[in-house]
């Protein structure tokens, strides 16, 4: 039996040709990321994908805060 920690590995390297890749723009985002968390990696978690929608909202939308 795998393990699941070589289980997760091993999906890091599955080929999958839906990806492309990322452009300079997702690079530079995926940085901004990195150092909001402090190169903490945080798990996506509801509370957090809310607050991360939020900050990217156009001005006017959705609900009072």
């Amino acid at each position: 039996m795998t393990s699941t920690a070589s289980m997760s590995k091993d999906w890091q390297h599955v080929q999958r040709p839906d990806l492309r890749p990322l452009s300079p723009n997702e690079r530079f985002w995926l940085e901004v990321i990195r150092l909001a968390s402090w190169d903490s990696d945080p798990a996506p978690t509801l509370e957090r994908v809310q607050k991360l929608r939020r900050i990217f909202e156009p001005v006017g939308l959705g609900t009072a805060r």
